[in-house]
């Protein structure tokens, strides 16, 4: 398999070559451009001004066009104050309950080395549990806010084409994902930069070719990462740790207060950034069958051999509150600190933007059986930790709502 897809990386290679009229110049002129975005949030850094455009639950339905703009240039946004302080703490005790009444950490012990997405990644995988039913990622992924800011984050999207409209943004489906909680002190699990929803793919599919179509073809002045179109149509490879369904934003909500150096999230806030990693492995000086150390079923490695320059972009994100909220465009290169310097648990649940569209329902399907007998999703490693857990959340607990987000109940 692995010969086979060799050949496969060096006739995309050379077939997207063929689509400028000269793949340096393409390369260099995108360079330029990554050189002044980071030039600028260096200069925003040294002067502690805003980065990661923000903005309050509350003012989800004002204006949109400043919040909009910024958001298509940093392709990220933190919603402030989506839950309110004592239903996050509440739900955060009912977590630790969940896995201290349920004995998770002698189940975990059992089957270390079944997740293996992030294994070649430099720092390896932070302390991601492997969890998906409990009630306090139930009750925030299917929440009345949830499905507010969802709604929010899809329309921000150009989801009619001139061919067809790809997804509804007003009906959203739900993707069930894990929970991350940091010891304070934690200096070994962190995550190195990368982007999820495909790696080699990015290059060999016939759809993701269609979605960078502009920066191949030298038009990367026109290219709109926020362009619905074919998104819903790629092809990843198969791997029990890769996403098959077309996230809108990646995201998680805040269940503690954390922030730089507390082992938080770290963003390159540049929506086109991806440009940079497409173009930058097609130059000669990266092996014919190498796409700069991307691997098959793994996320996408941005690393300092071959994106040195882009990585200068990296920050951390700031503090961030119990209850609220942040978001990233798929595209978005993304990574963990490395360190925990905080005093407390540094805890989130993971929740993505997944609109209703008929790639994301078949995943949706899929999930839903699994989510009855409370296995693990499709997704993700097949661990199973919850089949017999007390407290997991049960078709009969679902509200309406529920329901129809994880596809056991019509939308009209």
């Amino acid at each position: 398999m692995i010969g086979d897809f060799s050949h496969q990386i060096k006739l995309s290679k050379d077939k997207l070559r063929k689509k400028s009229k000269n793949y340096k110049k393409n390369f260099y002129k995108i360079k330029t451009f990554i050189e002044n975005e980071i030039k600028e949030i260096e200069l925003l850094k040294k002067k502690s001004k805003k980065i990661i455009p923000e903005i309050n639950y509350k003012n989800l339905s004002h204006s949109k066009d400043k919040i909009y703009k910024s958001i298509y240039k940093r392709g990220c946004v933190i919603i402030r104050d989506v839950f309110e302080d004592t239903k996050i703490d509440k739900l955060n005790n009912h977590l630790n309950g969940y896995i201290k009444n349920n004995n998770f950490y002698e189940h975990h012990k059992k089957k270390v080395g079944l997740d293996t997405y992030f294994s070649d990644l430099k720092s390896a995988k932070p302390q991601i549990y492997g969890l998906y039913w409990s009630k306090t990622q139930m009750e925030i992924r299917h929440s009345k806010e949830m499905a507010k800011v969802k709604k929010w984050l899809n329309n921000i999207w150009y989801y009619n084409t001139d061919k067809y409209k790809v997804f509804d943004p007003n009906k959203e489906l739900s993707y069930a994902d894990r929970v991350r909680r940091r010891k304070p002190g934690d200096n070994t699990l962190g995550l190195s930069p990368h982007c999820d929803a495909g790696s080699v793919e990015r290059w060999t599919d016939k759809n993701y070719q269609k979605i960078y179509k502009d920066i191949f073809e030298d038009n990367f002045k026109d290219y709109n990462p926020f362009n619905a179109k074919y998104r819903d149509r790629t092809i990843e490879f198969e791997s029990p740790a890769v996403a098959h369904v077309f996230r809108t934003f990646q995201g998680w909500t805040a269940l503690t207060e954390q922030g730089p150096n507390d082992g938080t999230l770290q963003l390159i806030p540049i929506a086109k950034g991806i440009a940079y990693v497409l173009t930058r492995a097609l130059l000669n000086d990266v092996p014919e069958n190498e796409l700069c150390g991307s691997k098959l079923g793994r996320a996408l490695s941005v690393n300092k051999n071959y994106h040195s320059l882009l990585l200068k972009g990296l920050i951390s994100i700031p503090k961030m509150k119990p209850g609220d909220t942040i978001w990233w465009h798929p595209d978005v290169i993304h990574a963990v600190e490395d360190q925990h310097s905080g005093k407390n648990y540094s805890n989130v649940v993971y929740v993505g933007a997944t609109p209703y569209c008929k790639k994301n329902l078949k995943y949706v399907t899929k999930q839903s059986k699994k989510f009855l007998y409370g296995k693990s999703p499709p997704d993700f490693a097949s661990e199973d930790f919850e089949v017999n857990y007390e407290g997991r959340v049960n078709f009969e607990d679902l509200s309406d709502l529920a329901k129809k987000q994880l596809g056991l109940k019509k939308w009209n």
